[in-house]
């Protein structure tokens, strides 16, 4: 679950004050570390280097991201082209101090001296499983109910229109 929802564990949805100001990760991990934001919602890599910098964490969130797919492209084309980081996944878990170093590739420069990406974890994991109706259903009526998106802008809510799925390899 992503913040709101596993904040509202703890209070009421009206008491919850979100800022999205620099809502990108990096944006917000830089305002986070130079103490203009009294916390932040950090994963990957910046988590790693708030925990280093003696950070720690409130609560435990997760995310799903989903692929947006234009026109009518090749199923094969696609299978391809994630079938290319299930196998890297594999490698980075097999021996993930062989890649964390790279982490350095995607912060800002005033960072790389204080990382040490040694003991950091390998990182976000890709879960290849189906986005199942009842999930995509009641992603869709919280994010309805909350108001995310202005009225009318939020698309069909039809499952079947919205994804598409393929068996495990």
């Amino acid at each position: 679950m992503n913040a709101a929802p596993a904040l509202e564990q703890y209070m009421p949805p009206d008491e919850i004050n979100l800022i999205f100001q620099d809502g990108m990760l990096f944006g917000r991990m830089e305002r986070f570390i130079d103490g203009k934001s009294p916390a932040a919602a950090l994963f990957n890599g910046p988590y790693y280097l708030a925990e280093q910098l003696g950070f720690r964490k409130v609560i435990d969130t997760t995310f799903m991201i989903a692929a947006m797919i234009k026109g009518s492209p090749d199923p094969e084309d696609i299978r391809r082209y994630f079938r290319a980081p299930r196998f890297a996944q594999r490698d980075i878990d097999l021996r993930p101090e062989r890649y964390t170093h790279y982490y350095k590739n995607e912060f800002p420069d005033r960072f790389h001296a204080i990382m040490d990406t040694r003991r950091w974890e390998p990182g976000e994991r890709i879960v290849f499983e189906p986005y199942s109706k009842e999930v995509f259903e009641e992603s869709f009526d919280w994010i309805a109910k909350h108001k995310i998106f202005a009225d009318g802008a939020m698309g069909s809510g039809d499952y079947d229109r919205s994804t598409i799925s393929f068996a495990a390899e």
